[in-house]
């Protein structure tokens, strides 16, 4: 009993978090249909999908970066990396995220200056850390639930 109350007690501090972010316009209703999804795909998806997010996202701007820091912008590879990023961030439902990143590929579409791009850069990396430490929170709260889950009642 008190293994399925604290597994209750787990689940709600999770969705409380979700819907703080949604509150804040941090994420949009597809973050929470990705954390549904585990019902179909298992437990372990969500709690394995946000890392792998994370991860990726945070190699796409290191890849922005180092665009950004050649000699002559190659703005075709800063569109693309932008265009990547930003649709991770959508799919998963990281609509604040998605939106810098498409500042970023707006920028980079117009041509804009080493510094716009730099500026609109940062901004971006700076939203996705703060997703990531939400989304950090939420994959313990999720591995807590699902040790629980398995360890039987």
């Amino acid at each position: 009993m008190a293994a399925s109350s604290s597994r209750e007690a787990l689940n709600r501090e999770l969705m409380d978090i979700i819907r703080s972010m949604e509150q804040e316009g941090m994420v949009d209703f597809h973050f929470r249909m990705v954390h549904g999804m585990k019902e179909t795909n298992g437990p372990y998806f969500f709690a394995s999908l946000l890392p792998t997010f994370c991860r990726d996202s945070a190699e796409t701007f290191r890849y922005l970066a180092s665009a950004l820091g050649q000699t002559v912008l190659n703005y075709h590879n800063l569109v693309e990396l932008s265009i990547k990023i930003k649709g991770s961030a959508s799919s998963i439902g990281a609509c604040r995220m998605a939106d810098a990143c498409d500042a970023v590929q707006r920028a980079a579409e117009r041509r804009e200056d080493k510094e716009s791009l730099v500026t609109a850069l940062n901004a971006a990396k700076q939203v996705f850390v703060g997703v990531q430490e939400k989304m950090n929170t939420l994959v313990q709260l999720e591995r807590r639930i699902i040790s629980r889950e398995t360890a039987g009642p």
